[in-house]
């Protein structure tokens, strides 16, 4: 029951660093890159096209390190 619980909140805390993580990366390469992004494309893209497929791939793999992770510990005592 734990252990499930905390695979659940540990996908859920992924999509947040995933979504996150892409658009930090969206200020880094506009930034780093000197693009002025005029009509938004760019950002739309990194919002709502990069930003949720990061967020899934990130959750996903959180859920399987949690589980994994607290699959090798005893919950006995």
């Amino acid at each position: 029951m734990k252990r499930g619980l905390l695979t659940v909140l540990a996908f859920f805390g992924g999509i947040v660093a995933g979504l996150v993580l892409s658009l930090l990366a969206y200020l880094a390469l506009t930034t780093v890159g000197g693009v002025f992004d005029r009509e938004g494309s760019m950002a739309m893209g990194f919002a709502f096209t990069i930003g949720p497929i990061v967020a899934l791939i990130c959750g996903i793999a959180a859920a399987i390190v949690t589980w994994l992770r607290l699959g090798r510990r005893s919950f006995s005592g």
